[in-house]
């Protein structure tokens, strides 16, 4: 299973990873990630983002 996290930034600072859905597959995630047009997204297994080994995406993002 992978979560879609989105990623909010404030003008203000600070940022905050938000799980938009989570999905069976990879592929899934994927494709509603680019079906919704969200940039600042990512798919990581569930697993790992419930247990906190996971890389936030605003600490991936090109921004």
């Amino acid at each position: 299973m992978f979560a879609l996290v989105l990623t909010l930034c404030y003008l203000g600072g600070g940022c905050e990873d938000l799980v938009v859905d989570v999905f069976n597959t990879k592929a899934q995630c994927t494709a509603a990630m680019r079906q919704q047009g969200l940039r600042q997204a990512d798919c990581y297994p569930l697993e790992d983002f419930i247990d906190g080994y996971w890389v936030p995406a605003h600490e991936n993002a090109g921004y």
